[in-house]
């Protein structure tokens, strides 16, 4: 099957063929957006187009997403776990060639100075892991939902390793994610370079890609795991069980 990378903004926008061309024209490149597709037409409208495919955006990505699954991301808000269906995992998984695929979000609790982070982990046999978790150390808590995205990002590598993933794509919305994971950001707190000291240890057993997505844009997974994370801080959440 034919595969055609589609650079709508990098170091020279176009169609590539391969993915060792597009990676020189998009890694390092700051706010790179491209996509891959089997079909050439598509690929062609989303180069020549600037609003291109929806707001994904990636930097160091191999695998961003394709059209499909931008309809699938743009489908009805999720207001419980139990609406999750297994061919909405299959289908999300399409997106990407990594073994997992994870969104990831944090939240802060400014009254009682909590930080915490939601996200959800898909295989790609239509399972799905979702993990929660929440911290109140006074540094990190500085930090406030700073803190819940790092640690939701390490929390999803982790729940990849222990289930024996070798890769792994990451949705995130707060770019620090990605430019502290890939050194383009300096570390200037101790949160900050506990988890680039992270990243950097296990990219040498796991392949791990980042990918942007704009925030509150209704894109399904990413506003559950904004629920996920408001609630493992306690703040109201419409998320059911």
């Amino acid at each position: 099957m034919a595969v055609y990378y589609a650079v709508q903004k990098g170091r020279k926008p176009g169609i590539y063929t391969t993915w060792d061309q597009c990676r020189q024209q998009v890694t390092g490149f700051p706010g790179a957006v491209y996509k891959k597709f089997t079909i050439k037409e598509d690929a062609e409208r989303f180069a020549n187009s600037h609003a291109g495919y929806g707001s994904l955006q990636a930097s160091s990505v191999k695998t961003p997403r394709n059209g499909k699954a931008k309809a699938v991301s743009s489908g009805p808000v999720f207001h419980s776990l139990s609406e999750i269906k297994k061919e909405d995992i299959v289908n999300e998984m399409e997106c990407v060639d990594t073994e997992a695929l994870a969104y990831v979000d944090g939240s802060f609790m400014a009254a009682t100075k909590v930080y915490g982070y939601g996200g959800i982990l898909m295989c790609r046999d239509g399972s799905f892991h979702i993990f929660q978790g929440h911290g109140t150390d006074p540094e990190l808590a500085s930090m406030r939902n700073v803190s819940g995205e790092i640690y939701g990002s390490m929390a999803a590598v982790n729940t990849a390793a222990k289930l024996g993933m070798t890769s792994l794509t990451i949705f995130y919305d707060y770019m620090g994610i990605e430019m502290w994971a890939d050194g383009q950001w300096k570390t200037n707190k101790e949160g900050t370079k506990k988890y680039a000291a992270f990243i950097k240890e296990m990219r040498q057993k796991m392949d791990i890609r980042f990918v942007k997505v704009e925030a509150h844009t209704g894109v399904r997974f990413n506003e559950l795991v904004d629920q996920l994370a408001k609630a493992s801080v306690g703040n109201e959440t419409i998320l059911k069980e």
